[in-house]
């Protein structure tokens, strides 16, 4: 957040570029270093917990307020005729203020990180007297701003060299992680492991229209689901079977303790497999490894893949498109998330298991 112009609630003094800003870690609130070392807290101590600051704004004359709209995620004033935010990038149409005012801590996709308090070797402990100094190198104020859409950038910010509020206008969704997590990776080459992506994967890349990639991973998760599904049925637990019939396992046997003879025949009935039966036996897990691998992968690259794929969109809309209209107005179409083919995707994939287990 920019505090040049705003006031000291100590000193009364305007901040200024060349000032040395702190931010309190509980409601947000910027002093001069020198002030709250001086104070030795927050003059808002006694009201942490249920007291969030926010910047003064400006009231404006009644001709002035005909051609202000206000944002209803972040209160910043726009020009009448927005279609964006200019602050946290919230699309202005109807349907898109219904599905975007979600404030940090209230993250519209499952598995993903929201809002906490900082903490690290510079940051002082909840109701500490140091003055706090965190976020990225060269940036004034907390990475992760409590009430900031954009978490904690500014929107002039360049991000991989296009501007984060024009980052933010087609990510739409989310903005208060994703923003941070492009900002660490441009200027610092720090990658954020993504959860959604972790427990999701491919669904997970198609809800955030990464379609080419997205359908690849769903392509392979359908057909290992089904070629799992399909050797289990008709492979894999009939070869168990026969091993269980040779070491004198019964179906009794299968909820209940193994002997220790029976273990040893089972052992033996196995190493007296053909090598690709033996394989066949061993499949199971290295399903579930290969799943699990597939599963990581996912997560780490999830942000680095999400990241070049905005980038790459919002550069060939502006080069496509002249006018900041059209920029704009292309930008809310071709950003955000498609919930619709997630969901379709979800419901195919149980499709799946099922057909599999019926086949």
């Amino acid at each position: 957040m920019n505090y040049i112009g705003l006031k000291c609630p100590v000193c009364g003094k305007a901040f200024t570029a060349e000032d040395d800003i702190v931010v309190c870690p509980e409601c947000g609130a910027p002093y001069h270093r020198s002030c709250y070392v001086r104070e030795g807290k927050c003059i808002y101590t006694d009201r942490h917990g249920n007291f969030t600051w926010k910047a003064p704004q400006p009231k404006p004359s009644d001709e002035e307020s005909k051609d202000i709209k206000r944002c209803p995620r972040c209160g910043a004033p726009n020009s009448k005729d927005a279609l964006f935010c200019a602050h946290c990038g919230l699309p202005f149409s109807e349907n898109a203020q219904q599905q975007n005012t979600s404030f940090p801590g209230q993250g519209s996709e499952p598995g993903q990180a929201a809002w906490r308090r900082p903490s690290g070797p510079n940051i002082p402990p909840q109701g500490g007297n140091m003055p706090p100094n965190y976020g990225y190198p060269g940036q004034q104020g907390p990475f992760h701003f409590p009430m900031d859409p954009l978490g904690g950038v500014d929107p002039n910010e360049p991000i991989g060299g296009i501007p984060a509020g024009d980052v933010a206008k087609y990510v739409q969704e989310n903005t208060q992680y994703y923003i941070p997590a492009f900002a660490n990776q441009s200027h610092f080459r720090r990658n954020r492991f993504n959860f959604s992506a972790f427990f999701f994967q491919g669904i997970w890349m198609l809800f955030r229209k990464l379609y080419k990639v997205g359908a690849f991973i769903t392509a392979l998760q359908g057909a290992m689901l089904f070629a799992y599904l399909f050797l289990m049925k008709y492979f894999i637990m009939p070869l168990y079977e026969n091993l269980y019939s040779l070491a004198g396992i019964t179906q009794n046997n299968y909820s209940s303790s193994i002997t220790a003879e029976q273990k040893s025949a089972l052992l033996k009935a196995i190493q007296a497999l053909p090598a690709w039966q033996q394989w066949v036996a061993a499949l199971p897990p290295l399903f579930f490894i290969a799943n699990i691998v597939l599963m990581i992968v996912c997560g780490l690259i999830g942000n680095k893949i999400y990241f070049k794929h905005c980038l790459s969109e919002v550069q060939r809309i502006h080069s496509e498109k002249s006018s900041p209209a059209e920029f704009a107005v292309h930008l809310q179409r071709e950003g955000g998330i498609n919930t619709s083919l997630a969901v379709g995707l979800i419901f195919c994939l149980i499709m799946i298991y099922f057909f599999a287990l019926s086949f």
